[in-house]
């Protein structure tokens, strides 16, 4: 940390103290005791030749409001992210304790009408930790702000726009307004650049294709740090897609844990070969990223139900329930996203029925719920697989009415169309 309480009552702050000469801090050390903030037990100032100037609780003492042991990373980071700020003219305090909640935020900062939380973590915390320091303060009124050290993210040697994507990490996912996807933020306290990850489209569990770029700090404004930073997909995305959906048919049978069982046994019952799922699942959705479950698997399972009725009407909720059931026995798997907004892994669900209609493959009739209006395709061979995948993707860029699917996906903007086809057969029984 680098702010203590002296033993009369006074804010000591190290910020910068790496630029004092060592006299002056030799003695600062001995010149009186220092005591933390938030437990008020005594630490000790600690600095050296290739360490920040900084407090810390004496060997043995706990204190129960530090979750993780201080890495010289997180130190370095968060000064310069204060630093930052600072230079902007935006008014902010260092690690202040926050009584009501017994939080210390690692900078609480004002801009325009809004008070912020920003949050620098460079190792990785229980989900349930996390959700409850955004909790708290939000109950203060606080908008928090989570950057993680650059070091967690983990790119593909072979392709640059691929990454692996922690379950931690996704915890980071914010949207920003007119945006369709999340985000995640990234600082590197050794190259002093802010990475930015955006338009996160998973292929599994962790592999994701995603736009990634980055911006010295130097260079950086608050507002330009909050708001939307497009790229485009690069042009390799949808053969990279393919490809994923080929090694999704080749490996996942592969590897059979008690969930992957589960699952091939309801394909199976449903006359399905587990690598030979339906040509129309396994697609990307600007909102896929709500489902933690890999795409081709949900969306098999959104369609098993329309198969089993044979071109009857199935009612959105009857649909719903369906899912749900499969949730609770761990077959799929909604993304917790708690900084991303309110949608839920039904508005993926959703705009996966309005891809499928603009397709020709789905049918609403008002009031009974969706059907399948025509016959979906199931590979029998590796080369059906890759010719209907072409096909496919050939009617999907050729087919006007997905232009905004395409923009959306593509260039992360949000689209105008309403996606009636959800809407329209939920309360249908």
């Amino acid at each position: 940390m680098f702010v203590a309480i002296s033993a009369d009552g006074r804010s000591i702050s190290l910020a910068g103290a790496e630029r004092w000469s060592p006299e002056r801090l030799l003695q600062l050390r001995n010149d009186e005791p220092f005591f933390c903030p938030a437990c008020r037990k005594e630490v000790v100032l600690r600095s050296g030749r290739h360490r920040l100037p900084h407090f810390a609780h004496r060997k043995g003492t706990v204190c129960p409001f530090e979750h993780e042991p201080e890495s010289e990373r997180h130190l370095t980071g968060k000064r310069d992210l204060f630093a930052w700020l600072v230079r902007q003219g935006v008014e902010a305090k260092l690690e202040p304790y926050l009584t009501a909640i017994g939080q210390r935020p690692d900078v609480l900062f004002r801009y325009g009408p809004h008070l912020y939380a920003l949050e620098y973590q460079c190792s990785p915390i229980d989900e349930s930790l996390f959700c409850e320091r955004n909790d708290g303060y939000r109950r203060l009124g606080i908008r928090p702000l989570w950057v993680l050290g650059a070091h967690h993210l983990q790119r593909s040697p072979k392709r640059p726009n691929e990454v692996s994507l922690s379950r931690f990490q996704w915890l980071f996912a914010r949207r920003v307004p007119f945006s369709a996807v999340p985000h995640v933020w990234y600082y590197s306290p050794e190259t002093k650049r802010f990475i930015f990850l955006s338009r996160p489209l998973p292929l599994s569990v962790r592999r994701t294709l995603a736009t990634i770029d980055s911006l010295p700090l130097s260079s950086l404004s608050f507002a330009a740090l909050t708001a939307a930073h497009p790229q485009p997909l690069p042009p390799t995305f949808w053969e990279q897609w393919l490809e994923g959906k080929k090694q999704w048919r080749r490996t996942f049978p592969l590897y059979p844990n008690k969930s992957v069982r589960r699952i091939c046994a309801d394909f199976y019952q449903a006359g399905i070969v587990p690598s030979l799922f339906p040509t129309e699942a396994g697609w990307p959705l600007p909102r896929g990223y709500l489902w933690e479950t890999a795409p081709f698997i949900w969306q098999t399972y959104v369609l098993l139900p329309l198969l089993r009725q044979q071109g009857k009407p199935l009612p959105l909720a009857a649909l719903f329930r369906w899912l749900d059931g499969k949730i609770r026995t761990g077959r799929l798997a909604p993304r917790r996203l708690p900084l991303a907004g309110q949608d839920t892994y039904r508005q993926a669900v959703r705009e996966y029925l309005h891809w499928l209609s603009l397709l020709g493959y789905l049918r609403c009739e008002k009031g009974r719920g969706v059907c399948l209006a025509k016959p979906l395709s199931f590979p029998a061979t590796v080369e059906d697989v890759l010719r209907q995948d072409a096909a496919l993707l050939e009617q999907i860029h050729r087919t006007p009415a997905l232009a905004t699917y395409r923009v959306t996906l593509e260039f992360g903007t949000e689209g105008k169309n309403e996606q009636k086809t959800g809407k329209e057969g939920e309360n249908s029984e």
